[in-house]
């Protein structure tokens, strides 16, 4: 069982809180749980999404509007399936069975106070040094330097808990100081059984400072889910940026 350490500094066996339609998974950070439930939240309107821009090159990024939220993950991980799917617009994010296809960030308004920002894929290596070197100058021109960024969306495969490309990206999000909202994509590919295990595996693996949500979009409910989770996530964090 988990270790977590309360307000005395002393260690305790971190507890299972269960979140709405979540897997009971050990809540390292209980005050996070304890803040983000204690307000219930307006409901929410359906998106609706508009195509920006898309941006090869720090320089072609427009000017802010806005909180931004940048959506990560490694190559191949569902960004853009699940970009249509929780925005509710198919063909909205071009989806391919290509791994790498994202090759530039693709900003798009969800609503008057929200840009979302689909970013490059990491860890794929079928394709150019000098391709691979430009996506890598523009994902750390955004993440470091957009000054309206307000956090990470950072989309997981559940099948591959603690990848080594995942690792590295830990590591990175640890250095710029972002929050970070982690989501186990492709829920469907997995047993019930082995959604626990793995999302527990990545909880480890990754040091994610909360429960993850499991997505898949595949099923209408992860959609609520993640909206529900991310809006208590959005309030708790507006405002603390690096």
């Amino acid at each position: 069982m988990s270790i977590w350490r309360g307000d005395s500094g002393t260690p305790r066996a971190a507890p299972y809180i269960k979140y709405p339609g979540s897997l009971s998974l050990p809540c390292l950070f209980p005050s996070w749980y304890t803040l983000t439930t204690m307000t219930e939240l307006p409901k929410r309107r359906r998106p609706n999404p508009v195509f920006l821009c898309s941006a090869a090159f720090s320089g072609d990024f427009p000017l802010p509007e806005g909180e931004e939220y940048a959506v990560f993950g490694r190559s191949n991980v569902g960004k853009s399936s699940f970009i249509n799917h929780a925005l509710e617009r198919q063909g909205l994010a071009r989806t391919s069975r290509t791994p790498g296809k994202t090759a530039l960030a693709n900003f798009y308004r969800v609503d008057e106070t929200m840009v979302w920002v689909d970013l490059p894929g990491y860890g794929y290596a079928r394709t150019s040094l000098t391709e691979r070197e430009r996506w890598s100058k523009l994902l750390r021109a955004y993440c470091e330097g957009r000054e309206n960024l307000a956090g990470i969306i950072w989309l997981i495969d559940i099948r591959h808990p603690g990848a080594g490309a995942d690792l590295e990206a830990r590591r990175w999000l640890e250095k710029i100081g972002l929050p970070t909202f982690p989501i186990l994509t492709k829920g469907d590919k997995v047993s019930r059984r082995e959604e626990v295990d793995h999302a527990r595996k990545a909880v480890a693996a990754l040091r994610l400072l909360q429960e993850p949500v499991i997505y898949s979009a595949q099923r209408h409910a992860s959609r609520g889910r993640f909206w529900e989770r991310f809006e208590q996530w959005r309030r708790l964090y507006k405002g603390r940026r690096r």
